[in-house]
């Protein structure tokens, strides 16, 4: 895992380096990001996990990683019972390189503070940013490491 960790990090610094400065987003990662945020807003937990690869690992701010596709399943199911009412993700840059590609983007989440607040003051909408790294299983890109935090 280490060898794939430093071969995916020259990966990404080549990819980088052979885009000019310029940010852009592969449009196959981009309809990817769209139909997660799909999946998020619909608070389908088993169809948002189906985006990650089996021994992906989740980094979510000041808890634990996750491991593995049905502890990612079990993680958004908890969270899917606070009151979201909006979930977005913005790409801001995206590539491929062979067997991986990264996503780097900006997010935003609106929600209420608890679920016990339905119905209580104005939702609240958190800005955020994350970097995803995918990996090819099949034909197929999955989610291998997910890292995100708010603002």
């Amino acid at each position: 895992m280490k060898s794939v960790a430093v071969f995916l990090g020259a990966t990404l610094i080549a990819i980088a380096a052979g885009s000019g400065g310029q940010q852009t987003t592969d449009p196959a990662l981009d309809k990817l990001a769209g139909a997660f945020a799909d999946a998020f807003n619909a608070k389908d937990a088993a169809r948002v996990a189906s985006f990650y690869a089996e021994d992906a690992i989740v980094m979510p701010p000041k808890q634990p990683m996750v491991r593995g596709c049905r502890a990612i399943e079990s993680y958004y199911a908890r969270g899917f019972e606070q009151d979201i009412s909006s979930f977005r993700l913005f790409p801001m840059e995206s590539a491929i390189g062979g067997a991986h590609a990264f996503e780097a983007g900006r997010s935003s989440l609106t929600a209420r503070r608890s679920a016990s607040s339905r119905g209580g003051p104005d939702p609240n909408t958190t800005s955020g940013k994350y970097v995803v790294i995918y990996k090819r299983v099949n034909d197929d890109w999955k989610i291998a490491y997910d890292i995100f935090n708010d603002d």
